[in-house]
């Protein structure tokens, strides 16, 4: 009889085994693991730099899932003007005080980012024509800056996803490379700066052989 329930237990302890490893080895996305930061993590602001190009970044075993969901802790400091893609832009108001820049995607992963900033006295705004979301098949657009002070110089975070040609001392234009998201930065004589984010969409993919 003890042999007996000796088998028995021994076999009620594999199959608990057995199914807790199935348990933990099942096909469910693993989501929110390690989450999802927002790089630089901080940022200041003193006069003459107002904005920043932030970036997400995943550290999770599934995909980060678009499209992400930014938003600040105190909107009277400064506000998401641009964004698409893993890219953002942030744009402080000019006052005094700390503000927290959150990205959140689909699956709930989420990750922040700290701005400290001072007293600005003006801000650059940046428009893009006809629009900073390029449709595959056009790779170009027109900048245009308002406020501050001529001459401005302009720059971009990715050279390799494109460039931009000087039309005026308040317009460029931008022409991409490659599909993508690009953050496209001006600063004026006093050094106070602006951006905007231009995403470039991918081709899509052709008729497959026979179908």
């Amino acid at each position: 009889m003890s042999n007996t329930r000796l088998t028995v237990a021994a076999v009620l302890g594999a199959a608990g085994i057995l199914a807790g490893a199935h348990f933990f080895t099942g096909c469910e996305p693993a989501e929110g693991l390690d989450g999802l930061t927002v790089e630089p993590s901080e940022a200041t602001l003193t006069p003459g730099s107002n904005t920043v190009i932030f970036t997400a970044v995943l550290h999770a075993t599934n995909e980060l899932s678009l499209p992400l969901e930014w938003r600040v802790s105190d909107p009277s400091l400064g506000s998401i003007v641009s964004h698409s893609g893993y890219t953002a832009v942030y744009q402080s108001t000019g006052r005094n005080g700390n503000n927290v820049v959150t990205a959140r995607d689909q699956y709930g992963n989420e990750g922040s980012a700290t701005v400290r900033q001072t007293e600005e006295t003006y801000t650059l705004t940046l428009t893009a024509v006809p629009s900073a979301q390029l449709p595959a098949g056009t790779n170009e657009c027109t900048i245009i800056v308002e406020g501050g002070v001529a001459p401005y110089r302009w720059s971009v975070e990715n050279s390799s996803l494109g460039r931009v040609t000087v039309k005026a001392d308040n317009m460029v234009v931008y022409r991409s490379y490659a599909p993508g998201s690009n953050g496209v930065r001006v600063r004026d004589a006093n050094g106070v700066s602006g951006a905007i984010v231009i995403y470039q969409a991918a081709p899509s993919a052709g008729p497959s052989p026979g179908g």
